[in-house]
């Protein structure tokens, strides 16, 4: 495939909103068909395979952050599989 697309978003939402998004994250993933979009920029992914999970965690001086990643490479074309 070789091209590089990416997707990134930042913004404000209620916890209801975020949860939405989330909820709509995980179920792209079920699906494994997650689309990701806003205005004319988008992207669509699909996990497949062993998924990478990393959730971190922080709090400090009244200020909360949690940082939640999902890696996964393409099973048809990692390395190894031959």
């Amino acid at each position: 495939m070789g091209d590089k697309r990416e997707f990134e978003f930042e913004g404000k939402a209620s916890p209801a909103e975020a949860a939405g998004v989330l909820s709509r994250i995980a179920d792209g993933i079920r699906a494994r068909s997650l689309a990701l979009s806003l205005a004319k920029e988008g992207i669509t992914v699909h996990p497949e395979g062993d998924l990478l999970l990393e959730i971190e965690a922080k709090e400090k001086k009244g200020k909360a952050k949690i940082a939640i990643t999902i890696a996964w490479r393409d099973p048809k074309t990692a390395p190894g599989d031959d």
